[in-house]
Order: structure tokens, then C-alpha cells, then sequence
């Protein structure tokens, strides 16, 4: 599946074909949620909510339980619903299992102290977890659902790795300048090491790497290094334990009794003829975001609208419609994910750093808005809200000096191609990107000045990246906030993955819902890559387990 930018092929620019198969791997591969494109919907792009059905006549099928979606997160539900006893239906629309977890970048997201990470000389408490869940997913966060995360985390690792067979090889993936190691099971592509959380907690990478199959690489830009690795053996797991699995059947309705409101069963497309089956137990939505559905990011996301796209061709936001259609909340919805172009943090494959962290990042008018070392994921929460997005962030730039340049030499993406404007002075230089006069030097004058002691007390900036620029000719690189969405706002659920009521936040009786289906741990940031894995599979798991226990309705 080519990756595609507003419905054209294309791809993010590679820097380094350093993994197995000779697949490179672009900056959007860190989001671990990712990555194999979609074009925007040609037909059935719609943004309202889908209107329940009532009882049929007849069943055409029954089951304890029905999981809308074979993702990562409908996977995970599916293996301990039948590890509780219940039988249980697959739906899935497209031709494959997998959904973006099988195809992301091979990241999941866990802490507490790992057996990867105390290998690799890291001590974690949960609590230290779950203090940087809470701090570096923004303003909004679930502390509930985060504080499950972090409860979880260990009991989600050995999961993984005792009962399903995941692999996670020894040693660590630092930051640059530090030597790299690719082979390394933990990788620090977060934004752990950022002053910005001095005081919450401490400093500890959480991103485990996998490699995944290397035999049908189709959709993913990351080689040995991908999703597959801890998908294809809980597919495995799933299919061993003998679920009905339907592909290419899409659900499209949920069907709520009418005298008790409860959901008793999905209506679906089964060979192009509606197809309904009962829900004995209860229905679990997992049938990922809206990236790829226009009217909804119209709708909910109006910013984003024209960027590379990061998931598969179906995330169009179908089950959180039917959701919507039967009363259920939503959270979250005009957040998505998003980074800056040319990986311009992300200079070194898959982990945090490059020699652009010495760059000054300033919007159109050269003001500088935040620490030019946070996680990739970081610039497109500050900026993508802004009410004066357009005007002033829709294009930013990183600026630098010939020092930094001549730091650039290996990577390849920040070449001549992509500087957009070189001079002997910052003045002449703000002149060539049309900056009102005067300020982007004020910019570089006001962080020179304390630079030159390693300081920056306006957005704090690690010291260790922090030096004047001052060393002529002077160069400018383009960074687009339109360089990948996915969205991360769905069904409100509480921590037990039921789906909440709009009306009154009750639950909804006999529906659930996790991964990207749903609104989960996220506030308005994206705290590292892999997050969006492990909160599929944390909440997925559960919600599989609570299904599971439910008395059948009938």
C-alpha cells in the first residue's frame, strides 16, 4: 500500500536504509501507530453520526461476543474474551488483520521498570510512569485511564513477551550525539529527557522495539523494524483459539433493543447484503480513527486537512459513528498527531536528536514558541490549535548556522534541496523569508546572548544543545505541520472500556470500545511513540475481559 499525501503517491524522504530488507525508515515512523498511508475517502466520506437499528426479524448469526475491527486493539479483546470462555465474532472491513498496529514502526510504549529497561540500567517505579504519562500528554489527559496504563505496563510486558512470544532484544537506542544501536529492544523516541518535566519525574526511555516479518513488507517504510513483530503472534494467538473471523465485512450499524437501550448485536456488510449478528454478551468497538474519512477531519480537525496521511484505508471513524448514533459521548475529537517535516528532530532513524536540535525553530513572523528538543510529536500540538495557525505556523522554520550545517553532512533529507533560504547576516536572511523587519533578529540576539552560557530561560532547551548561532553564512529550512495525522479522539470510555452515555456519562449497556475507536489516555500531546500500541492493547485486553463477564441478554 503506497503512503499517500492528500491522495497522491508519495512517501516521507528517507535518510538512512539501515534495516533489514533495505526498507528505509522516515520520520513518521516513530509515532509506533503508523504506517501505511491512505487516500482520503472517495465514496461514504460522511461525518454523522450512524443511526442504530432495531431487532431484526432474524438473526443471521449469534455470538457471546461481536469486535468490530481486527487491529491491534480488537485483537488484544478478542484473546481474552475467549480466554474467559466466550465465543466471539471478528468483523473486519478490510482484506487483512492488523490495522496500523501491524504495520507501525515496531514501537510500544511501557515503563515501570521493564525487564528491557532495568537490562539497560533503568530503575522505574509505576508511579514514575504514570506521573510522565500524566505530565507529557498535555492538557486534558485521563489521569484514570493513565494511572491503569502505568498499573498495567509490567503485566502488559510479560504478556507480550512470556505468553505470545513478542522479542525484545537487550541494549538501548540513546539520543544523538550518542552512538546508536538499532538492534537495541529500548529506544528513547519520547520526550522524556526534556527539562520541561524536571520536578514530575524522572528521565527513563519506555519505547520498546521490535522487529517484525521481513517477508511481505507492503505498508510499511520501516523494515525489519515494524508492528508485525508483536501483532502476527497475538493474531496467531487469537486465530489458535478458533474465533469466527469474517474479512471484508465491515460493520455499519448497531442494533439496540428498543425496550432496554442495551446493545444487542452489530448489522454489518456480509457480500455486499446487510448481515445481522446477535451480540450475546456485548459489542466491542475497535475499528481504529478518521484519518482517512475528509468530512470528519473537515469536521473535527479542520487544520490538519491535506497532510500525510498515517494509518490505513480503514480508518474512516466508523465505529465511533455508530457509537455516536447510539448515544455515546466522544473526547478528544479535534486532537490528532501530527510532526514537523524533514524528521527536523528526528535526524537520527527512530530515536530523538540530530544536529538540527541546534537550530533556533521559529514560526513566519521569527518568534520562537518551544524548546527546539522535545519529541517530534510535540510542535504540532503547540502550533496546530493556535487560532492564528495559518497565518503565522502553517510554515515554520529552523534556522542555523554553518556550524550546524556542517554537523548535516549524513543526513541526507536536510540537503540543498530543502534550505529554503541562505545569507551572511540574520537580516538578510529574515528578508529572504519575508519576516517583519526586526524581529527574527531580536530572536537570535535574545538566544545568543544566553546560549553562550548554555542557557535558554525562555523555553529551556537543554544545555547540551544549546550554543549561539552566530557562525555565517546563516541557513533556513522549512518545517510544514502537514507531515502526518492520525487521530487520536474517539467514544468516551472509563477505565473499564465501556462506551459513556452523552446524556448523563453512564455506560452504555453492552458496548465498549478501545484503541483509536476510542479516547483513552491522551489529553492535547502525544507523549512518544508507541503510546498509541500500548494504549490498544492495555484497554483492548480489558475491555475483552469485561465483555467477556457481562450476563447475556437474552
Amino acid at each position: 500500500m503506497a503512503i499517500c499525501h492528500n491522495g497522491k503517491e508519495g512517501g516521507l524522504v528517507s535518510r538512512r536504509s539501515f534495516l533489514k530488507g533495505g526498507v528505509a525508515v522516515g520520520g513518521a515512523a516513530l509515532v509506533g501507530g503508523v504506517l501505511g498511508g491512505c487516500s482520503p475517502q472517495q465514496s461514504g466520506s460522511d461525518a454523522a453520526p450512524l443511526s442504530p437499528v432495531g431487532l431484526p426479524e432474524t438473526w443471521d448469526a449469534e455470538s457471546d461476543v461481536v469486535i468490530a475491527g481486527f487491529g491491534g486493539a480488537g485483537a488484544a479483546a478478542a484473546w481474552e474474551a475467549l480466554n474467559a470462555g466466550a465465543t466471539v465474532t471478528i468483523l473486519e472491513k478490510q482484506g487483512k488483520a492488523g490495522g496500523s498496529t501491524n504495520i507501525c514502526g515496531g514501537l510500544i510504549y511501557m515503563g515501570g521498570g521493564t525487564p528491557t529497561q532495568v537490562a539497560a540500567g533503568f530503575n522505574e517505579t509505576t508511579d514514575n510512569y504514570y506521573q510522565y504519562l500524566v505530565a507529557a500528554t498535555g492538557p486534558g489527559v485521563s489521569e484514570d485511564h493513565c494511572r491503569v496504563m502505568a498499573d498495567e505496563s509490567l503485566d502488559l510486558y510479560h504478556w507480550l513477551v512470556d505468553t505470545l512470544g513478542v522479542v525484545f532484544k537487550p541494549g538501548y537506542n540513546p539520543p544523538w550525539p550518542e552512538e546508536e544501536n538499532y538492534d537495541a529492544g529500548l529506544s528513547c523516541t519520547g520526550d522524556e529527557f526534556n527539562l520541561d518535566y524536571v520536578g514530575y519525574c524522572e528521565a527513563v526511555p519506555h519505547s520498546h522495539w521490535v522487529e517484525g516479518l521481513t517477508d511481505n513488507l507492503e505498508g510499511t517504510l520501516t523494515g525489519a523494524k515494524n508492528g508485525s513483530g508483536f501483532f502476527a503472534p497475538l493474531q496467531k494467538a487469537v486465530e489458535d483459539l478458533s474465533p469466527e473471523i469474517l474479512y471484508k465485512t465491515p460493520a455499519e450499524r448497531l442494533i439496540v433493543h428498543p425496550e432496554t437501550g442495551r446493545v444487542v448485536g452489530v448489522q454489518a456488510k456480509k457480500d455486499g447484503k446487510p448481515y445481522n449478528i446477535k451480540a450475546n454478551k456485548g459489542v466491542v468497538l475497535c475499528t481504529g480513527g478518521f484519518a482517512c474519512n475528509d468530512a470528519m477531519v473537515d469536521q473535527y480537525v479542520p487544520y490538519a486537512a491535506g497532510s500525510f496521511i498515517i494509518g490505513t484505508e480503514g480508518d474512516t471513524g466508523d465505529g465511533i459513528r455508530m457509537g455516536q448514533g447510539a448515544g455515546a459521548d466522544t473526547r478528544h475529537m479535534n486532537f490528532a498527531y501530527g510532526q514537523l517535516s524533514h524528521g527536523a528532530w528526528i535526524a537520527r532513524d527512530s530515536v530523538v536528536g540530530g544536529p538540527l536540535l541546534f537550530s533556533a525553530l521559529v514560526n513566519k513572523r521569527g518568534v520562537r514558541f518551544i524548546a527546539e528538543d522535545h519529541y517530534a510529536g510535540s510542535y504540532y500540538a503547540q502550533v496546530a490549535r493556535n487560532p492564528y495557525y495559518f497565518r503565522d505556523y502553517e510554515t515554520c522554520y529552523m534556522v542555523f548556522d554553518q556550524q550546524t550545517y556542517d554537523q548535516m553532512e549524513e543526513i541526507s533529507e536536510v540537503g540543498a534541496d530543502v534550505i529554503v533560504a541562505q545569507a551572511e547576516t540574520i537580516g538578510a536572511l529574515a528578508e529572504a523569508l519575508q519576516m517583519p523587519a526586526g524581529t527574527l533578529e531580536n530572536t537570535i540576539a535574545y538566544y545568543n546572548e544566553y546560549a553562550q552560557k548554555g542557557e535558554d530561560p525562555l523555553w529551556m532547551k537543554r544545555p547540551a544543545y544549546t550554543r549561539p548561532i552566530s557562525q555565517p553564512p546563516f541557513y533556513a529550512v522549512a518545517a510544514t505541520t502537514l507531515n502526518g495525522l492520525f487521530t487520536y479522539g474517539g467514544l468516551k470510555i472509563n477505565t473499564d472500556a465501556q462506551v459513556l452515555s452523552a446524556m448523563d456519562d453512564s455506560p452504555i449497556s453492552g458496548l465498549y470500545s478501545a484503541g483509536r475507536n476510542a479516547s483513552d489516555i491522551l489529553g492535547t500531546g502525544y507523549c512518544g511513540s508507541g503510546a498509541s500500541v500500548a494504549s490498544c492493547y492495555t484497554f483492548g485486553r480489558i475491555a475483552g475481559r469485561k465483555v467477556a463477564g457481562e450476563e447475556a441478554w437474552a
